[in-house]
C-alpha cells in the first residue's frame, strides 16, 4: 500500500494527466495538488471526493492506497518470475498471463538504469530520472516487496552482476 500522495501521483500519471490538467478537471488549485502529492498536506474529505471523481476512481481506492496496477495478492511461481525478467530483457516468449505482461512492461522501463550502471554508461541519466522514478513507484505499488526483490535478484543474475 502506498501513502495517499504517492497514490494520487500514480493515478494521475496512469490517467495521463499533468498536475495542471487534474487541477482543471477537479477545480483544486495546482499548488494544493502538488502539496498533497508531496505529502506536505493532507486532503480534506471534500478534496478526496473531487479528486477521485476527476480521476475516475472511487474515493476508497485513493484513500486505501490501491495503485492503478495492483498485484499484491497475486502469487508468482519461479517460472513466472523468470518469464517476467526474460520478457523485460527483450526475449520473445509466449506469455498469456496479463499480470506478467503488465509487470514485465513496468520492469523493463526501470532496468535500463541497472544495466547502464553495470556498463558504466551514465549518459542521459538525469533526463530519464523522472520516468525511472515514476515506473519504480508503479512497480513498488503493484507487487509485494519480496516479489520485487526476487525480480531484481533474477535480473542481476541475467546481466551478470551475480554469479
Amino acid at each position: 500500500m502506498t501513502n495517499f500522495g504517492e497514490n494520487l501521483y500514480l493515478w494521475r500519471i496512469f490517467r495521463g494527466l499533468s498536475q495542471e490538467g487534474l487541477a482543471k478537471r477537479s477545480g483544486i488549485p495546482r499548488p494544493n495538488l502538488s502539496a498533497i502529492e508531496s505529502g506536505k498536506r493532507e486532503p480534506s474529505l471534500a478534496t478526496l471526493r473531487v479528486v477521485a471523481v476527476a480521476l475516475g476512481v472511487s474515493p476508497g481506492v485513493l484513500a486505501d492506497g490501491i495503485a492503478p496496477a495492483y498485484f499484491k495478492e497475486t502469487t508468482f511461481s519461479r517460472n513466472s518470475l523468470e518469464t517476467i525478467v526474460k520478457i523485460s530483457l527483450g526475449e520473445t516468449m509466449l506469455c498469456s498471463d496479463p499480470a506478467q505482461k503488465i509487470i514485465s512492461t513496468m520492469f523493463s522501463k526501470i532496468i535500463r538504469n541497472r544495466i547502464n550502471a553495470q556498463k558504466k554508461i551514465y549518459k542521459n541519466t538525469l533526463r530519464d530520472r523522472s520516468t525511472h522514478i515514476t515506473n519504480w513507484l508503479m512497480l513498488k505499488a503493484a507487487v509485494k516487496t519480496e516479489v520485487l526483490n526476487n525480480l531484481l535478484t533474477r535480473l542481476d543474475k541475467h546481466i551478470g552482476l551475480l554469479s
